[in-house]
Parts: C-alpha cells; structure tokens; sequence
C-alpha cells in the first residue's frame, strides 16, 4: 500500500465500521460490528443509544482492522469519522455521555406535533431544512418535559460523528452536514441559529463549536490510544454526515447533481450551490461537506 493511511470510523444505522485507506484512496480493509438500540420505557417509539457500548464496539472495529490488515499504527495519519443524522448526545459538566439516542429514535411525537401547532416547527424548517419529527427539537423538548434532572446536568450537545471524535480527541465540536441535521442550524450561515436555539430554550453555551469537514481538530489521546490500539497524538479531523460524505465521493460537489445514496436508508439527493427550502415542507435541505 501507499502510506500513510487514513481511517475513518463510520457510526451508521445499523452498524458501526472502521475503515483504512491508503494514500490512493484504495480500502486496506474494514471491520464492521452491528449494534442494537434500546427501547425506552413508556416511551412508544423512543430508543436510546448505548454510549458505552457503542464505544466498545468502534474501539473493537478499530484494533480488528488494524490486525487484520496488519498496518502499524504510526502509518495512521489521521482518524475521522462519519455517521447517521439526526442523533445526538448530550453531556455533563465532566464531559461524560447522559443521554443518546439514534437517528430512528421517535418519542417526541407528541412534541413535534405541538410545535407544528405552535408555528415553531415552520419557522425552524424555514432556517434549518429539516423535519421537527426526526430532530432534536422536539426532542430536547421531551428530554425537558419528562427528564428535567437530565436536561439541568447538560452542558453540551454533539451529534453521533461528533461524539466518536470527541471520544477520540476529548475536542467537543461539530461540522455543518452534521450540525445541521439537528435542525438547530442557520443554513445560509452554516452554523448554529441563536433563534432556534433560543426558542428551544437551549442555552448557546450547549452547542459546539463548528469546523468545515476535513478540519484537524485535535489528536488522539493517551485514552483513546489504550482503548483502540491507535498512536496517542494521531490526528484528528472533523468528518460529516455518512450521505453527504458519500455525495462527495461520488463527485456531486457543485451545480445542480442529482444522486441516490444506499445504505440501511436510502436517500435521493440534489446537490445545489445555494439553500433551497421547499415552501411546502416536503423535502429536507442540509448543509453539504
């Protein structure tokens, strides 16, 4: 192979995957685990992501792939990240996981449907491009109805790619493919919308920083090292949504492309050089990589 090698962890709906590349963009090789969510009680529809071991599933991808390839370590340049929209995480003040759930995690229904009828939902839509029912506003609504204690000890809030870079680095951060699937986003500014945040009561202080994919965040700590096999200070990089990522593999960067990206969901895509939000609220504009 060519060094040095990249990998790149992906948390997808299904599974989660750890992947090396070389210098030419040829697979080395992968390891894949698949993980299960859990259901909530009393909430129909609601399932959790287990943080824990969801870790312990990429940290296994990662000394699987790196075994069976038998690439050493110091040819790892840098380590990124992709995965499912949607889901988030939220954290306390020491920076530990207290509540995570997964792009198809569904119990705040009821509060998507309130927020509708409240005119929340249009205006969010209107700067963010993306459906109340699947984002985290309503949820965060949830989490503030029916687990106040939990809500009371967040300090910060990542989507699920930005969670194994935070893993990975101890660096809280986000980029805009990701941030905007939350539904929290300003599109035209691609970064976070103090109204949206505002009407969510959700204190600015919650939301990352946001860096452009590719940007080096920070490095592999001692930690992370130990757990994953991976070079303490390897680089960092912010990575991106799994569909725009793949938008961007497939060339569709610029002008009007049109594309359908497969996966546990399929998606049918147009990439536009400008935000277009559908007055009618039928399709889903996010930020691309």
């Amino acid at each position: 192979y060519a060094p040095p090698v990249v990998l790149s962890i992906d948390a997808g709906s299904g599974s989660c995957r750890a992947l090396l590349f070389d210098a030419e963009g040829a697979l080395l090789g992968l390891a894949q685990r698949e993980w299960t969510y859990h259901p909530v009680p009393d909430a129909p529809g609601g399932f959790d992501f287990d943080t824990v071991d969801g870790w312990r599933q990429v940290s296994a991808c990662i000394q699987e792939v790196l075994a069976r390839t038998g690439v050493p370590v110091g040819d790892v340049a840098a380590v990124s990240a992709a995965s499912m929209r949607e889901g988030f995480v939220l954290y306390d003040a020491a920076g530990q996981e207290i509540w995570a759930c997964p792009n198809i995690d569904a119990r705040a229904g009821a509060e998507a449907a309130e927020m509708i009828a409240e005119g929340l939902a249009q205006a969010q839509y209107r700067r963010g491009g993306d459906w109340t029912s699947i984002t985290a506003p309503a949820r965060l609504r949830w989490i503030q109805r029916h687990l106040p204690d939990t809500w009371a000890r967040a300090t910060r809030l990542t989507m699920l790619g930005d969670w194994v870079v935070a893993r990975l680095s101890g660096v809280y951060c986000t980029d805009p493919s990701l941030g905007s699937s939350s539904n929290l986003f300003d599109l035209k500014s691609r970064t976070w919308s103090a109204e949206s945040a505002a009407e969510m009561q959700v204190p600015l202080h919650l939301l990352p920083p946001v860096f452009e994919s590719g940007t080096v965040v920070g490095e592999v700590t001692p930690e992370a090292a130990a757990q994953t096999g991976l070079r303490a200070g390897t680089r960092v990089v912010a990575g991106g949504g799994d569909t725009q990522l793949a938008l961007l593999a497939a060339g569709n960067t610029s002008g009007l492309q049109f594309a359908t990206v497969g996966g546990t969901f399929w998606q049918s895509t147009a990439v536009t050089n400008e935000p277009l939000i559908d007055p009618e609220f039928r399709l889903r504009t996010l930020c691309h990589v």
